[in-house]
């Protein structure tokens, strides 16, 4: 079915069956590595992300309020970056994402123009801190060339070629398994992600993801489909089909988690939540084939209606270099070298104020997460990153105290050890809770801490 798509949208070329062996190898050598459960696995997998503010308009709609990308550490500086899509539904919040489980959050909340400015474009990039770094990591695959470098794929290729490619996306496991407590609404009216949300993203993104089959073409022009624009450079079209392709159907067991492959269309169907998703291929080197890595990631798309297929057209974008220099200049080709550089000059005054707060590291880390650090004054920010520090200091004596008890008699040796031994884990529990949920009420953050304690 993917081969059909050339005639069908115009582009009279012969396409390699070398090429799509090698896509297809490329998908099966993953896979592999998640069958053996290798830690090499993750270079394929992706991001999910959200707000922990949302519109009221979500109505627990996982394509309003998750999103899809790449979370990356700058190779020369060790910086971490969220690169992927952004909601129109993310309210002034801090933004959260998980890769393979493990958990990222923003410096701070994110104010509204910069949150309208990377929806619009369809992509945006977040500095972002991780208190706890998994013990190995490795960085989003990159596409190579036949030499081995690391580039854009149509740099080597000759003018009008196409390649196949596939899309990799956690949506269709995020719309079958989604509960109907995404979100929840406080008690002044603003609606935020719930446990049961996050505990959705995390679970998602350290699953493998569904593969849709298509084709990329050569940006060698601005084009104009229905209503999406494609500039040229930095932008490619990429087109493929709801559902799984004929082609990787007949291989799907060995690509795919075998309940994948079992998916009716309405969860693999492409929508706002695939917005972020990489778009990955390898290309046909004479007998062998190059590196299998991301090209491009999702920034829109068109469903159209084509000799009677509907055919989804998306607007993919050139991933950024994994180098501090490389992000920087990628966020000037895509214009947001001005929102990039706000959200670096928040995450400075976020650093500054952790030894300004005044508490407990974790409280005061915890805190910060939770203020704006861009649209005020530092003088301004620093004084309500105090008042939340004193808020989640009571929070946690509170959880402390409503979940150790009071202490028996000192006499009674046996007693008081144990009691002393929960209240240790109960402290730990209820930091590592705050520091990992600040935004969380009172009631989630006891179910969670004693979930812990009680390990």
């Amino acid at each position: 079915m993917s081969r059909a798509l050339g005639p069908i949208i115009g582009l009279e070329v012969s396409l390699n069956t070398k090429q799509e062996q090698c896509l297809q190898q490329g998908l099966r050598g993953y896979f592999s590595l998640y069958e053996k459960q290798s830690a090499r696995r993750y270079e394929v997998y992706l991001a999910i992300a959200s707000s922990h503010r949302v519109s009221e308009e979500v109505d627990n709609d996982p394509d309003k309020i998750f999103r899809q990308g790449l979370l990356l550490r700058t190779e020369d500086t060790g910086e971490w970056y969220y690169v992927g899509g952004v909601s129109p539904h993310w309210t002034n919040g801090t933004i959260i994402a998980y890769q393979g489980g493990s958990k990222a959050t923003s410096y701070g909340k994110i104010g509204l123009a910069i949150l309208e400015r990377f929806a619009e474009v369809g992509i945006g990039i977040f500095p972002m801190q991780r208190p706890e770094v998994p013990p190995v990591w490795y960085n989003p695959a990159q596409f190579e060339d036949c030499n081995g470098i690391p580039g854009r794929i149509w740099n080597v290729l000759s003018s009008y070629q196409v390649v196949f490619m596939g899309l990799l996306s956690n949506a269709p496991e995020l719309r079958a398994r989604s509960s109907t407590f995404l979100t929840y609404r406080d008690k002044k009216g603003n609606y935020y992600l719930s446990r049961s949300g996050e505990d959705e993203m995390r679970l998602s993104s350290d699953g493998y993801p569904f593969v849709y089959e298509g084709i990329g073409a050569t940006p060698a022009k601005p084009i104009q489909i229905g209503g999406l624009t494609i500039l040229g450079n930095i932008y490619f079209p990429f087109f493929t089909l709801n559902g799984i392709s004929q082609e990787l159907a007949s291989i799907c067991a060995e690509i795919m988690p075998e309940n994948l492959c079992n998916f009716g269309k309405s969860f693999t169907r492409i929508g706002d939540a695939d917005l972020g998703a990489p778009i990955l291929t390898s290309i046909a080197c004479g007998n062998t084939c190059s590196g299998f890595g991301v090209a491009g990631l999702v920034s829109g798309y068109e469903t159209l209606s084509l000799q009677g297929l509907e055919v989804v057209a998306v607007r993919a974008v050139r991933p950024p270099p994994l180098t501090s220099t490389g992000v920087r200049t990628w966020a000037k080709e895509l214009s947001l070298e001005p929102e990039l550089q706000a959200l670096l000059d928040g995450a400075e005054r976020f650093k500054k104020a952790l030894s300004e707060i005044g508490f407990a590291p974790f409280i005061a880390l915890a805190s910060a997460t939770l203020i704006d650090w861009m649209d005020q004054s530092y003088e301004q920010a620093l004084t309500e990153a105090k008042e939340r520090a004193s808020e989640l200091e009571t929070l946690y004596n509170k959880l402390v105290q409503q979940l150790s008890g009071n202490p028996p008699p000192v006499t009674d040796r046996l007693l008081y050890r144990e009691w002393y031994q929960n209240r240790l884990k109960v402290e730990n529990c209820a930091s590592a809770a705050i520091l990992e949920y600040p935004y969380y009420s009172y009631e989630d953050l006891v179910g969670i801490v004693t979930d812990c304690a009680s390990r």
